[in-house]
C-alpha cells in the first residue's frame, strides 16, 4: 500500500466528503489501495471552497459541511484508505488529454500555497473510501510514498 500527504481540509473531503479526483503535476502508474495522509498544513483555499463542493455534490447544506468538518480536521495522521483507480491529465493541460472527469473536484488548473499557478494538472481518481476508526500518527512526505510497517500493519487490520 502508498500512501499520499494531502493538506486539510482537502485530505478530509477525500474521506469524508465525497471528493473522488485529487489533482496533482505529477502522473503515477501505481494503481490500488492509498492511504490518505492528512498535512500538516491547512490550505485556506481548501477552507473556504471544499464545504461548499461537497455539499454541492450531496445536495445538502454548507453549514452542515462545515460543522461535520470542524471536529474532523486531524493532522499530522492518516485518516483513511481509498482506491486509486486512475491518474491522467487534466482536458487541456497535454495533448493526450482526454475530457473524462465530469467530478465537482476535477481542476484544470489551481493556485497552491505561496500563489504559484499550476496549470499541468493531472487526476488522481479515487474510489471506496474508507475512513480509519481512530486516525493513525505517522509523518508524512511528499509525493507518493509508503508508510513504516508498524503502520502498514495497523491500516490492514481496520481498512479489510
Amino acid at each position: 500500500m502508498k500512501a499520499l500527504t494531502v493538506q486539510q481540509p482537502w485530505a478530509w473531503a477525500i474521506v469524508h466528503g465525497g471528493k473522488d479526483v485529487e489533482n496533482r503535476t505529477q502522473a503515477w502508474t501505481y494503481r490500488g489501495a492509498l492511504a490518505i495522509h492528512a498535512g500538516a498544513r491547512l490550505s485556506e483555499r481548501g477552507l473556504r471552497a471544499v464545504p461548499d463542493i461537497a455539499a454541492a455534490e450531496q445536495l445538502v447544506d454548507p453549514d452542515m459541511i462545515r460543522a461535520e468538518m470542524r471536529d474532523q480536521l486531524v493532522t499530522g495522521t492518516i485518516i483513511g484508505v481509498v482506491d486509486l483507480v486512475d491518474v491522467h491529465y487534466s482536458a487541456g493541460s497535454s495533448p493526450d488529454a482526454i475530457d473524462c472527469c465530469d467530478s465537482w473536484w476535477a481542476e484544470a488548473s489551481y493556485d497552491e500555497h505561496g500563489g504559484r499557478t499550476r496549470r499541468d494538472v493531472v487526476h488522481l481518481v479515487l474510489e471506496h473510501p474508507r475512513p480509519v476508526p481512530e486516525p493513525i500518527a505517522c509523518k508524512g512526505r511528499l509525493g507518493l510514498w509508503t508508510p513504516p510497517v508498524e503502520v502498514l500493519e495497523q491500516l490492514q487490520a481496520v481498512t479489510r
